[in-house]
């Protein structure tokens, strides 16, 4: 039974208006500001809506807006950050008389059904099937996840979308088994960190503010939170000095006029102290002086191709008595050679690239629209997180090796590391050898965080160090886990 306006008030009452608490977050083509916890269902919501081929436009699709309720008491539920209304100009809302039921268009296309919608002949220019598969979400606990406005008897709001369940039954989290369509994201981009990066992500808190200076290219944004959900509060040029006062995670609190006070935060990824030496971006570097690791010399004796292919069930032997050797051969030569770096290895290789060869990435709808991997060229949203810069960047620079390296950037940094023109040449990220470095000098350059999450048994964060979001973490959870049980 759907929950009445006032309950879900009462339920998401501590978001009421709060535009500071919204987390901004990906819906379609288009960036949404929702109450916290709720980005999952808005994400099933938008593959839905993908899996049935409907466009959403950004010029009239809307969710967070601290309003009152149309035609009725108190604030509308936008006001809490848990409705969302989708492509107003064509699922109008209708004041009807009397009781009746919505109606859709048959037409095969959603521009036909837009124009019945014109001339008066449907509610919607979405199909019942659509809002079907919307209405069989669930949560973990079975729990229907939205309500659809279009549905209500006396009025049609074919455009909103509610969320008609308690922030706790919404913690249950998605059953994305019940989402029509659904499949799981291809690889964020994760650009790696040189080991300063790191060191500052692993964050002690500083004692007294410390000048740094903004070191992304295209400058950097400052956040009102420690983390890209929190809300937007305008970029800072390369070159800018701003104080850190405290950190959090990858996160640094900065002062931006040096008076003491906290403005907001940026990632501490792209701040460098000042005085401390810059990177020569034109030559190959040496690789970081690392502490030494505290095992034995034999500490991966362990590691035969038997028991590798207990964490790969699907994947011929042949394959990981073809490459392993390689993969071992990088570890050691970055000190990698403990139990837990070895497994963490292994089980990126099971999510990245299950066969236990280097591959290129494939083509999807995620990198290519109208040329192979164009959706990574330069002028796209991916193409200037990979650091790409010419035409043709995209595929020259797709994803490559055991770890699937990808963007110029990636190719520079770590062909540097490596003093290895990966650059010049990108295919050789596919030489098996090359692929065994990359895949080490990666985990390397996260090998302050990766051992803190695992130390701590957080194998989702261990995987998002690498990954940069969840693509393939139950391969990689049970890759761990076989692994951890072979032992």
């Amino acid at each position: 039974m759907p929950r009445s306006t006032p309950e879900l008030r009462e339920l998401w009452k501590a978001y009421e208006c709060k535009e500071a608490k919204m987390e901004r977050i990906p819906f379609g083509p288009d960036r949404i500001r929702v109450a916290p916890g709720t980005a999952d269902a808005w994400t099933a919501l938008a593959a839905v809506l993908d899996h049935h081929g409907y466009l959403i436009r950004t010029q009239d699709t809307d969710s967070y807006n601290c309003r009152p309720a149309k035609g009725g008491n108190g604030r509308s539920l936008h006001s809490f950050g848990i409705a969302l209304d989708v492509n107003w100009a064509t699922n109008p809302y209708l004041d009807h008389a009397g009781r009746r039921p919505p109606r859709f268009s048959t037409k095969p296309s959603q521009a036909e059904r837009a124009e019945e919608v014109r001339r008066g002949l449907a509610d919607t220019d979405m199909t019942r099937k659509m809002i079907d598969d919307t209405l069989a979400i669930r949560t973990n606990g079975g729990i229907r996840v939205f309500e659809w406005g279009g549905d209500w008897n006396t009025v049609k709001d074919a455009m909103h979308f509610e969320i008609d369940v308690s922030p706790a039954e919404l913690a249950e989290g998605i059953d994305w088994k019940t989402v029509k369509g659904w499949r799981e994201p291809e690889p964020e981009i994760a650009v790696p960190d040189d080991d300063a990066a790191a060191a500052v992500a692993a964050g002690v808190p500083a004692a007294t503010a410390e000048r740094h200076v903004v070191i992304a290219r295209r400058g950097l944004l400052l956040r009102s939170g420690p983390g890209s959900q929190f809300a937007d509060l305008g970029g800072q040029a390369a070159g800018t000095e701003v104080w850190v006062i405290a950190r959090n995670g990858e996160w640094a609190q900065v002062d931006l006029g040096g008076d003491g006070l906290a403005d907001g935060y940026m990632h501490a990824g792209y701040l460098r102290a000042v005085g401390a030496p810059a990177a020569a971006p034109a030559a190959p570097v040496a690789a970081p002086v690392s502490a030494p690791v505290a095992a034995a010399p034999d500490a991966m004796s362990w590691c035969t191709a038997e028991k590798v292919k207990q964490m790969f069930p699907a994947t011929p032997i042949a394959n990981i008595q073809k490459n392993l050797p390689f993969v071992l051969a990088g570890l050691a030569g970055d000190g990698l050679t403990d139990k837990a770096m070895a497994l963490m290895a292994l089980a990126t290789i099971r999510a990245e690239t299950e066969g236990f060869r280097p591959i290129d990435e494939g083509g999807s709808r995620y990198n290519t629209r109208n040329a192979p991997f164009d959706l990574y060229d330069p002028g796209t949203g991916p193409g200037g997180r990979l650091g790409n810069t010419q035409p043709g960047d995209g595929a020259r620079f797709k994803g490559r090796g055991y770890v699937q390296l990808t963007g110029r950037d990636n190719y520079t940094r770590i062909g540097n590391q490596l003093s290895v023109n990966l650059a010049g040449d990108p295919a050789q990220a596919n030489d098996p050898a090359i692929a065994g470095r990359i895949l080490a000098r990666f985990l390397k350059n996260k090998e302050a965080l990766v051992r803190a999450a695992l130390a701590r048994d957080d194998l989702k964060e261990a995987r998002r160090l690498v990954n940069g979001g969840r693509h393939g973490l139950d391969r990689f959870t049970d890759a761990f886990r076989r692994g951890q049980a072979a032992l």
